[in-house]
């Protein structure tokens, strides 16, 4: 497993954690500049150009084993590189759907999987924290168990030993959003595989909330790889659970805590949706809440529906990454933060509690 991306950073801010890097592809494939939000390849053609990364997200369920068994790993893989592109970074997220890690057999099938729907990077799984988790008679809730991620660590050896003789893949290593004592031997894990590239898998938590556990991540990171020459991704981000007729988005204020790129959601919601539709405002940096699709469609002046409206979020997140790009350097991150309604008090104070904590060299 080699290195592809070449990382090199151009501009920093000195108050926020917000770098401007430089992210490119050793054989020429793709680059682009840091912070920046990946989408998936559009319904419309209305945000294909501006795409930077383009993500292909895929349940892995029993159905996928057996169809893994029973057509082959190639039929599988062909379907997720049509939806590929041949100019960008692509990344293939497997969400593993299990409560157990898979046995030995089982996890060389998905490895190979992987690689082969895999173009310059391969990801690691996300998986569902059940799998991290085990019932104690004693406790009301699952708890994160040592063992369990003892067992999480052997399927990851087993998929990166599987992949380690072939060339032509960058490695990113998939971090969960868990407690400290059980997610530093993941991190020292990655670190002794040499990765420099990381996917923090918020599993719908709010970072911004939980920043001292997301800051713990990025610390133990940077002790022994700079997060200037790391790539930082962010997956599954959730947003404050309260609704009113707008929510602040902190899962787009990720990227002024060292996150590089902030990914979509490939995990599914539990627990019903919402008829109720939430339009990004970059104004704001908040959610405005509609009632329903109509109700907001008839505010922004066009159709939307549900894929549309994620769609529409991801264009005006992409276009204000391009915003920020250009102040970092130049002009003052926190001061054009201050600008944006959605932003109070308090979420400031914890995006600059993760910058002054963490040294970058």
């Amino acid at each position: 497993m080699g290195q592809i991306l070449k990382i090199r950073e151009l501009e920093r801010d000195d108050e926020l954690g917000s770098v401007k890097k430089q992210i490119s592809a050793q054989n020429g494939d793709f680059s682009f500049e840091t912070p920046v939000v990946s989408q998936r390849r559009p319904k419309t053609t209305e945000g294909l150009n501006p795409l930077k990364i383009n993500e292909v997200s895929r349940p892995i369920t029993k159905k996928s084993i057996n169809e893994l068994e029973t057509r082959g790993i190639t039929p599988f893989a062909y379907e997720i590189k049509r939806e590929q592109f041949t100019d960008r970074l692509n990344l293939t997220l497997f969400n593993l759907t299990f409560d157990r890690v898979p046995d030995e057999r089982t996890t060389r099938l998905l490895a190979n999987a992987l690689y082969s729907s895999s173009k310059d990077v391969m990801v690691l799984p996300t998986v569902r924290a059940a799998l991290l988790q085990e019932i104690i008679p004693t406790r009301k809730t699952p708890v994160y168990s040592i063992r369990k991620i003892d067992d999480y660590l052997k399927m990851m050896r087993t998929i990166i030993d599987t992949n380690k003789f072939r060339n032509g893949k960058e490695l990113v290593g998939t971090i969960p959003l868990i407690p400290p004592k059980f997610v530093r031997p993941i991190i020292d894990f990655y670190i002794e595989q040499e990765i420099q590239a990381f996917a923090i898998d918020a599993n719908f938590k709010d970072i911004i909330l939980n920043e001292g556990d997301f800051r713990l991540i990025l610390t133990e990171i940077n002790n022994e790889k700079p997060l200037n020459e790391t790539v930082i991704f962010a997956f599954n981000v959730g947003n404050p659970q309260y609704e009113q007729h707008a929510i602040r988005s902190d899962d787009f204020l990720s990227i002024f805590a060292y996150v590089d790129v902030l990914g979509l959601t490939s995990k599914p919601r539990f627990g019903g949706g919402s008829s109720r539709a939430k339009v990004f405002s970059r104004e704001d940096y908040a959610y405005d809440v509609y009632p329903t699709y109509s109700a907001a469609s008839q505010a922004i002046g066009k159709n939307l529906t549900y894929y549309t409206l994620k769609e529409h979020n991801r264009l005006e997140q992409l276009k204000e990454t391009y915003k920020v790009r250009g102040i970092i350097g130049d002009e003052k991150v926190k001061k054009y933060l201050q600008t944006k309604e959605g932003v109070d008090t308090v979420s400031m104070k914890k995006l600059e509690s993760i910058a002054h904590n963490i040294r970058v060299s």
